[in-house]
């Protein structure tokens, strides 16, 4: 966990977007046609559907001997389509989900991690967060900009080209600040520890994925537009 003056600083800047972007009204993560479960016709927003979602698919999941549930996250909610059913595949959930329970990660199991996060997320969504490029983006350039921690999270690849225009580990790199990345094996469960922490404060609700929400939204544009404004290169 970070030192007080640190979190209190990244807790500033969170606190600060939550005024800025409502989340439940920019959230717009659409739920596909054929969820393993009913969604109440009375719930309405991408937000509130997403939440229900979280909270009731976790029962299915227990059950699911096929692992068909399972793909669906991966592939139809998460559009992952690359992630193919297969032996592999089933061995490679099958692990994940014992490695949960371990609190550590094999590599092969953190190459994966944007997809197996998602199925971990809808597991125990009290506990575990989607470890997605986007919102791992944004908390580290909260955390190299506003707070004394260097200790970074590995950031898995993604497909935001706005991101992909300002490579965080280039800039890292350039700015000649000593810095490192967490283990492979801790640091999705470190992140979410964190998350859990932070959403408590910021949002009242220990819940990882409200703060995730928050960084997947702000990545694209505000963090994107705070590296402009903040790094510039010069050459002697």
């Amino acid at each position: 966990m970070l030192d007080k003056s640190s979190l209190d600083r990244l807790l500033e800047e969170l606190v600060r977007y939550k005024a800025q972007i409502p989340v439940p009204d920019e959230y717009k993560w659409q739920i596909p046609d054929n969820p393993p479960i009913r969604i109440p016709d009375e719930i309405q927003g991408s937000y509130e559907r997403n939440i229900y979602l979280k909270e009731n698919l976790k029962n299915v999941l227990t059950t699911d001997s096929g692992l068909n549930a399972h793909y669906w996250i991966i592939r139809e909610w998460g559009g992952i389509r690359s992630f193919k059913q297969s032996d592999r595949n089933d061995t490679i959930l099958s692990e994940f989900t014992a490695s949960l329970t371990k609190g550590r990660l094999k590599r092969t199991h953190f190459n994966l991690i944007s997809s197996l996060s998602k199925v971990a997320s809808f597991k125990d969504p009290d506990k575990f967060a989607i470890y997605d490029s986007r919102s791992v983006y944004a908390l580290n350039w909260l955390l190299f900009r506003n707070t004394d921690d260097r200790l970074l999270f590995p950031q898995p690849l993604g497909r935001s080209r706005a991101l992909a225009e300002f490579d965080l580990k280039t800039i890292f790199r350039l700015s000649r600040i000593p810095h490192a990345y967490r283990e492979y094996q801790m640091a999705y469960f470190e992140y979410c520890a964190l998350l859990q922490h932070l959403s408590e404060v910021v949002y009242g609700d220990a819940r990882p994925c409200h703060v995730e929400m928050l960084l997947f939204l702000i990545a694209p544009e505000y963090t994107v537009e705070d590296i402009r404004r903040s790094v510039t290169v010069s050459i002697n």
